[in-house]
């Protein structure tokens, strides 16, 4: 069912078009991936949809009774309340309600002849428990667990929080409301693995329609089954999910690319006819049938998505075989610990990923690899003929009151001004974004001018401390390939999954102060994590069925009668499902027999033939229907 709808959208602010002729549909079930780069209107897109700023031209569509739930990149969080009263307040009509059976109660106590009374409170008490008012408080609980914010934690003012929590919590707060439309801008932001992981699998089974902005390719990989692609004013849809999209989108440029060829030689060829035979009497009127068939001719334009932004890190000079050594170490600071003993070697030409949740201390570490910080126990080894380069999250390596040009110019004072241009203008930097200053940039445009900075030094190490934060898809792309195509070494933090994926050959992940080190890629990294959660829990199983023995020797074990109980769950659908498509195929039997049983059919081989082939088909599905309701059923009993 269609429950939004958007039709000949357009946004202008002044003078300018952001986006035009926008339609879409949004089903009650859609999972959609609303992507493209920064500043083309995907925000805009989606206040639009909240009702929060009006289309300037247009109708958006949306079906009465619909909540749309909305977590923009701000949050709208009372300050003052604990974590766990502003959790409590979506509730506020349901815990009312609770309220309300309380007092009808004790109405009914003092007035038991009154059975108006029984019968409102049997309504009240009906929707009380549908609406969630046994639950609610579980659910609470349970987001703010998976979205990290432990018991200890809700006693909090919100005010006291930081603004990557203030941004989680607001999150929390909307999906305990359940909106049939959720609106998602950049949700992903602030989020660790553990919550991503989360995140994932409760939106994979949320019951309401999913439209999210986001730049995590992983992510929509694994949420989205829509992408609509958002660029150069117009909205384009895509089925699948973002490698999907991708496949589809290079495949449309090539296509795209190769008729654009085809035309511009027809038209040179064109062109060169009629120049040649304009003047030429015999040939003249064939040369102006050609010329204004040209002029009429749709010019296909090339490929807009070729106009990306171009990086590439190169080191002046090779560094030695072993890269990094790290030994015993820990790393905090004068007053605290962050990780013990950490040991990790780095070999030239490894690209090893920093994982963990916010705040544990993987920054931490490239910092102290950097001097930033002195290690507070163990060693560090660096390698011969090093030049490390580092790229800092916070973008604080740039200076906020100078050009974006002096930028550059600054620290390569040799280099031809045109040569500067032309760097900046290979990381998308126009004309008039070369005078403005750093301060002045958006935070992505921050991220591109460190990129160029970086790509300028040749350095053969590099440390990247979230590199992908402010980028937007295809800059995170192009940004892949080239540390894929980079001859150096790469050290980096990332909470960008599918970022990890394309480029790590090792794992370090610091969880509770330790550091583990798994020597292989993304993939690798979670087959050993789900092998050790097998382990865990085996064991844990194993514990609980020996400590059970004593009690009961023939009780199952909680994993095991958990398995029993899903088996003769699946049996029980199964011999469900049977039932219900046998008494389908014999209605659809009965019904093709009465139709041969009219005469106007029985008499007419060529109506005949085709209802007896009908009947014979639904008479072997039935057959092969009934011996597999007798088996179900058997396995079922048999249990």
């Amino acid at each position: 069912m269609i429950i939004a709808q958007g039709h000949d959208l357009e946004k202008q602010f002044g003078a300018n078009t952001l986006f035009k002729n926008v339609n879409f549909s949004i089903d009650s079930n859609a999972r959609i991936g609303l992507i493209g780069p920064n500043g083309v209107g995907k925000t805009t897109l989606l206040k639009i949809m909240t009702g929060e700023e009006e289309a300037t031209h247009g109708d958006l569509t949306i079906n009465k009774n619909i909540d749309v739930g909305y977590i923009a990149q701000e949050n709208d969080l009372i300050e003052n309340k604990t974590i766990w009263d502003e959790m409590l307040s979506v509730f506020t009509p349901l815990i009312n309600m609770g309220k309300k059976i309380s007092d009808l109660q004790e109405e009914m106590s003092a007035n038991p002849q009154k059975k108006d009374l029984l019968k409102q409170y049997d309504q009240l008490q009906y929707n009380f428990e549908q609406q969630g008012g046994y639950t609610y408080q579980a659910d609470i609980k349970s987001i703010l667990n998976g979205f990290n914010f432990p018991e200890a934690t809700w006693s909090k003012n919100v005010g006291s929080l930081s603004g990557g929590e203030k941004t989680r919590l607001s999150f929390v707060k909307l999906l305990l409301r359940k909106p049939p439309l959720l609106l998602l801008d950049e949700p992903t932001n602030y989020l660790d693995l553990d919550t991503l992981d989360w995140l994932e699998n409760y939106l994979k089974n949320y019951s309401g329609a999913i439209l999210v902005v986001s730049h995590d390719q992983y992510f929509l990989d694994n949420l989205a089954t829509q992408i609509f692609e958002l660029q150069f004013g117009k909205l384009t849809v895509f089925k699948g999910n973002y490698s999907a999209y991708v496949a589809e989108r290079q495949l449309r440029d090539r296509q795209q690319e190769e008729a654009y060829e085809k035309q511009q030689e027809k038209i040179k060829k064109d062109e060169e006819f009629i120049q040649k035979n304009i003047v030429r009497a015999k040939t003249t009127k064939r040369a102006q049938s050609r010329r204004k068939q040209l002029e009429k001719m749709e010019r296909i334009t090339p490929p807009k998505h070729k106009n990306k932004v171009r990086i590439n890190f190169q080191s002046e000079r090779p560094s030695g075989k072993e890269v990094l050594i790290l030994r015993d170490l820990t790393i905090g600071y004068p007053t605290k610990t962050m990780v013990n003993n950490i040991s990790l070697q780095i070999n030239k030409g490894d690209r090893v990923a920093v994982i963990g949740q916010n705040g544990i201390g993987k920054s931490t570490l490239l910092k102290t690899v950097m001097k930033e910080l002195k290690p507070k126990k163990g060693s560090i080894k660096y390698g011969a003929s090093l030049d490390i380069g580092y790229y800092d999250q916070e973008l604080q390596g740039l200076d906020p009151g100078k050009t974006v040009i002096d930028t550059v110019w600054d620290r390569h004072k040799t280099m031809p001004e045109k040569d500067v241009r032309s760097i900046l203008a290979s990381f998308l930097f126009t004309a008039k974004d070369i005078d403005k200053t750093v301060g002045q940039l958006s935070g992505g445009q921050k991220a591109r001018l460190t990129l160029t900075v970086l790509s300028l030094e040749y350095n053969n190490f590099l440390l990247m401390d979230e590199p992908t934060n402010h980028l937007d898809l295809e800059a995170k792309e192009v940004l892949e390939q080239a540390l894929q195509n980079y001859d150096g070494t790469l050290l980096f933090v990332s909470h960008d999954r599918y970022f990890i994926n394309q480029l790590a050959n090792k794992i370090v992940e610091i969880k509770n102060g330790i550091a583990q080190v798994y020597e292989g890629d993304y993939s690798y990294y979670l087959d050993e994590k789900s092998k050790q959660n097998i382990v865990s829990e085996n064991e844990s199983a194993a514990n609980n069925t020996a400590a059970k023995v004593d009690e009961n020797k023939n009780k199952l074990s909680y994993q095991e009668q958990k398995l029993r109980d899903s088996q003769k769950r699946k049996l029980q659908r199964e011999v469900e499902n049977t039932e219900n498509k046998i008494d389908k195929l014999e209605k659809g039997q009965k019904d093709i027999q009465s139709q041969m049983a009219d005469p106007a059919i029985a008499t007419n081989f060529d109506k005949l033939g085709p209802l007896q082939e009908q009947l014979t088909e639904v008479q072997k599905q039935l057959d092969d229907a009934n011996v597999a309701w007798e088996k179900a059923l058997t396995d079922l009993e048999n249990f």
